[in-house]
């Protein structure tokens, strides 16, 4: 089981699309791969294909995130990745630990953030 984490300055980012690195861990809760935002500075959809793309190309099976938008909530779940909210006050360890557990699963676009546009 491979996790992904939306980190930033080693902390759970608030928000997923704009944090600055993904950090991928085994399930020994060793990092085994760190990597820039591919989608930071570009605009639209295209950003959150190479994130979906990064992630795939990890072979990760779960990604960690705090705040993330319903659109881009189904896109990861459409793309067959377990989503866990995780809480910016907690370790990496316990981000990990309450993934593995399933403890704050993402199951549906609707437990995203709702969009500001229409």
């Amino acid at each position: 089981m491979i996790y992904a984490i939306a980190t930033t300055e080693s902390k759970l980012a608030h928000k997923f699309s704009k944090t600055e690195i993904f950090t991928f861990y085994n399930e020994q809760k060793e990092v085994i791969a760190v990597y820039k935002n591919p989608a930071l500075g570009i605009p639209g959809c295209s950003a959150k294909k190479l994130i979906i793309d990064l992630l795939h190309k990890m072979a990760c099976d779960v990604v960690i995130v705090r705040k993330i938008g319903e659109k881009t909530l189904a896109r990861l779940l459409n793309a067959g990745f377990k989503v866990e909210q995780g809480n910016t006050r907690n370790s990496v360890l316990e981000l990990l630990e309450d993934a593995r557990l399933h403890k704050h699963s993402l199951t549906s676009p609707e437990q995203g953030v709702k969009s500001k546009c229409s």
